[in-house]
C-alpha cells in the first residue's frame, strides 16, 4: 500500500523551499555586488548591514538546506 504525503506537508515543504530560495537569491546578489574579500574587509563593506563573510556563510548553508528541501520535494512528488 502506497502512502502519499498530505497536501499540508507538501505545502509546508514548498513554502519553506520558496523562502530559502529567496534568501539564497538575495545572498547571491549581495555576493555579486560585493567587492573582493580583502577590499570588503578594508573598507568595512556591508549589504543590508551584513558583512561579505556573513553573506558567504549564509549563502553556503542555505544552499545545503535548499538541496535537502529539493530532495524532499522530489520524494514527496512521487
Amino acid at each position: 500500500m502506497e502512502m502519499k504525503a498530505s497536501a499540508l506537508v507538501r505545502g509546508v515543504v514548498d513554502l519553506i523551499l520558496t523562502v530559502v530560495f529567496v534568501l539564497v537569491a538575495v545572498s547571491g546578489i549581495a555576493l555579486y555586488l560585493a567587492p573582493s574579500e580583502k577590499v570588503a574587509e578594508l573598507i568595512g563593506w556591508t549589504f543590508l548591514g551584513v558583512t561579505r563573510a556573513t553573506w558567504e556563510a549564509v549563502h553556503t548553508y542555505l544552499g545545503f538546506v535548499m538541496i535537502g528541501l529539493v530532495a524532499i520535494h522530489l520524494v514527496l512528488g512521487f
